[in-house]
């Protein structure tokens, strides 16, 4: 009987352990006031992808990133056009001309739409709305929940509030613009167990998602009603945003942090993982704002041993000549790359001698964007 007993006890107390580690709480929603560090790697090497089920550690310990990014999460009524979006809680820069808001419940938290630049990026500031929002995060959530959403966006705009010369390479003259943006998402939350990520350690339950983003753009001419010239746009514009596009994500969510402690980013297929962000940890020094990447390029690790990755930052699409000069100003190695915003290359510097060197981005202008110093070591 005491052997009976004392099995009892410990097949609840497992159980009750299982249950605690699997079950993520309203305690794990971001709120107004609150500062998020994350750090982002764009070119992870790493198995990021494994099956579902309890009890698993994952180790993203080899993840790299050259700087961690500060977001702020600041009272909806203090935000530009918070008009738009009266029941927001907070809102949060996402980048220099765009803003987001959100609101949150004891159950969710939930994407109210942006204000700032359209979607596209065509230029036309306006309060961009989701109807219904678009949930960012469910409590309790607990392992094994399944859940379906769907969003949609409306957009509609004179063709004269667009800067000079977008629509040139259209074969049409609209009179107005229409952006239609619908999102389908299936959430599961289909594993839990231990996350390691660089600087710490958390009991966490992931949520996979699958989500379809189709954007459409409509024209309108006269007195002709509302015209879908999406694959006119894709190939005049060369707007890269515009038709479906389906991608796979994972949640890394825990009670000890108010933000996901990881998201691994994949393609449709799951075969290429196209980015990482996870809690930065440790900060030092060298934060920046998510919102207000100054053009130019970071190289890390730095120092560097054989290989260094340089991530290229908030370029204006052109073409670039990256250089790294011996601390003589002799050029020991460069390359050319067309750039449009981010882009992260990897480097082998191997025949580079053990030393203090410096990088340099210049523009096809010939004008030097930014120089910085890269130190390589040897074993």
């Amino acid at each position: 009987m005491k052997y009976t007993l004392l099995f009892l006890v410990f097949v609840a107390s497992a159980l009750t352990a299982v249950q605690a580690q699997s079950v993520i709480t309203a305690a794990s929603f971001p709120r107004a006031g609150d500062t998020i560090l994350t750090s982002v790697d764009n070119l992870p090497a790493g198995n990021y992808i494994t099956g579902g089920g309890g009890g698993q550690s994952w180790d993203f310990t080899t993840l790299q990133a050259p700087f961690p990014r500060r977001t702020l999460l600041q009272p909806a009524m203090q935000g530009p056009g918070s008009y738009a979006f009266p029941s927001a809680s907070f809102y949060s820069s996402v980048a220099e001309n765009l803003v987001a808001y959100f609101r949150v419940s004891s159950s969710k938290v939930e994407l109210l739409g942006f204000y700032g630049e359209d979607p596209l990026g065509l230029g036309v500031e306006t309060a961009s709305r989701f109807d219904p929002p678009v949930i960012q995060q469910r409590a309790p959530l607990k392992y094994l929940d399944t859940n379906s959403s769907q969003a949609n966006l409306s957009i509609a705009f004179s063709s004269d509030d667009l800067p000079a010369g977008v629509l040139d390479n259209l074969p049409i003259t609209p009179d107005s613009l229409r952006i239609r943006l619908n999102i389908q998402r299936s959430d599961e939350a289909d594993a839990w167990g231990t996350l390691t990520i660089p600087g710490g350690i958390y009991d966490v339950l992931r949520e996979r998602r699958t989500e379809v983003r189709e954007t459409r753009l409509d024209a309108k001419i006269g007195f002709f009603g509302w015209q879908d010239v999406t694959d006119i746009a894709i190939q005049a514009l060369n707007i890269p945003e515009l038709g479906p596009i389906t991608t796979v994500s994972y949640y890394y969510f825990s009670n000890e942090a108010v933000q996901p402690i990881a998201m691994v980013i994949a393609n449709e297929d799951e075969s290429q993982v196209q980015r990482v962000e996870y809690k930065a940890n440790n900060i030092a020094s060298n934060v920046q704002n998510a919102d207000a990447l100054k053009p130019g390029v970071w190289a890390y690790p730095n120092p560097a041993i054989v290989n260094v990755r340089f991530e290229f930052t908030n370029l204006p699409a052109g073409r670039y000549k990256l250089k790294i000069l011996n601390i003589l100003g002799v050029e020991e190695w460069r390359k050319s790359y067309y750039i449009n915003g981010n882009h992260t290359e990897k480097i082998d510097i191997s025949s580079l001698r053990k030393g203090t060197y410096l990088y340099s981005l210049v523009d096809e202008q010939g004008k030097t964007i930014t120089t910085r110093r890269l130190i390589v070591v040897r074993p």
